[in-house]
């Protein structure tokens, strides 16, 4: 899976290239993840996860192999983190110069509740700004 992250890596997410990626794509307060298949090779992924006690539960780290964008993966994974995140709310937050991910959340019913400097900087010192959605989903 490592493989497929560093790919879309390669075209812009994450921003910056984990130091440990097997950590980053299980981070804190997994609860459950999801991959996409391909020939049984993985070519998707998506978790969901409550960050800490009484948060909302957050879509987190979904990424798609660049050759197998535009077949309908990311909306699979979305669909199976929607239906398994607990709840009836949940939440994510996507980088400003991420159009295309920001439109995908958009086209899918979420709904835009913010905008803030990242609680992270790139290698340059950057905050980014993040898009922050929220969707009902129980």
């Amino acid at each position: 899976m490592v493989e497929v992250l560093r790919r879309a890596y390669g075209v812009g997410y994450p921003t910056d290239w984990p130091e440990a990626p097997r950590d980053w794509i299980s981070p804190d307060g997994l609860l459950a993840a999801w991959v996409a298949t391909d020939d049984d090779r993985v070519v998707g992924h998506v978790g969901v996860a409550v960050p800490a006690p009484g948060r909302m539960p957050e879509v987190t780290r979904l990424f798609v192999d660049p050759a197998h964008r535009g077949k309908g993966i990311a909306d699979a994974l979305l669909d199976a983190a929607e239906r398994g995140a607990p709840g009836t709310h949940v939440r994510l937050d996507v980088a400003e110069e991420s159009p295309a991910a920001w439109r995908l959340y958009e086209r899918r019913g979420w709904c835009l509740t913010g905008r803030g400097p990242a609680d992270w900087c790139t290698p340059s010192g950057d905050f980014p700004t993040l898009r922050y959605y929220a969707k009902r989903v129980g």
